[in-house]
């Protein structure tokens, strides 16, 4: 019988998610003695993506913007990431902004110790002038919001509140560039700047899981929304150390 945590990932076929699906299964069971992949489609998910040989790997079918579907995963576990994002206006309306109080109220629910929410860098509207921002937030992302509608940026950064405020104990992780690429490529370097951290500097989605797996269980992570970079002057490590966030402070 072994002792370990339970972890849900919601997003699970999306490139983060799944990249958090895997740096999981590397752990012993000893850590970790489930992992629950919440997809819309289990039957869609390419072969190979997810490390399923493992057998404390499980898929469910579920949607993120359904509260049944996400409370019945929820039993028993320690931390569930939200790696899931929409296409579209109103896919990232409904995903990235209104799920945001299904997810909160269905962890709290089920006594969820942590939910870890993969944003991005630049959310917050104070940098609405910065270039990155303003492509990101514009039409040939969002869709049909227009430049004078609200953008996926906003949108991101209204989910984030709302999370923040159902009282579920939370951790946001808002990457710079992301790419697909090995672990340990580069440093994992992390902040609170509320804007652009280490120029932005692009990670890997598996160097960016690891810093994921690292703050779930870290009580000093705890209510934090961090920004995260990679250092390209230091190689990385397949794990990610504590000492990282040792100047990381809760959200006020």
């Amino acid at each position: 019988m072994t002792s370990g945590k339970v972890f849900v990932v919601i997003g699970a076929k999306g490139g983060t998610g799944a990249e958090i699906v895997k740096r999981l299964s590397e752990k012993s069971a000893d850590e970790v003695s489930e992992i629950r992949c919440v997809v819309r489609s289990p039957a869609s998910i390419p072969a190979g993506l997810l490390p399923t040989g493992d057998k404390r790997v499980k898929v469910y079918a579920g949607d993120a913007t359904n509260h049944a579907s996400l409370v019945k995963t929820f039993s028993s576990a320690e931390a569930v990431f939200f790696a899931a994002q929409g296409k579209g206006y109103r896919g990232i309306c409904k995903v990235d902004r209104d799920s945001m109080q299904i997810l909160g109220k269905a962890a709290l629910e089920k006594g969820v110790k942590r939910v870890v929410l993969i944003s991005t860098m630049l959310s917050d509207p104070k940098n609405k002038y910065q270039p990155t921002r303003l492509l990101l937030n514009s039409p040939f992302i969002t869709g049909r919001a227009g430049w004078f509608r609200k953008g996926m940026m906003d949108l991101k950064f209204e989910g984030e509140n709302i999370l923040r405020k159902t009282g579920q104990p939370y951790t946001i992780v808002r990457p710079g560039h992301l790419y697909d690429g090995p672990l340990a490529q580069w440093k994992i370097v992390a902040g609170q700047t509320n804007g652009m951290f280490a120029g932005g500097k692009k990670s890997t989605r598996a160097d960016i899981a690891a810093f994921c797996v690292m703050v779930a269980t870290s009580a000093k992570a705890e209510n934090a929304t961090i920004e995260v970079a990679s250092d390209h002057n230091q190689k990385g490590s397949r794990t990610v150390s504590p000492e990282i966030l040792r100047n990381v402070v809760a959200d006020k």
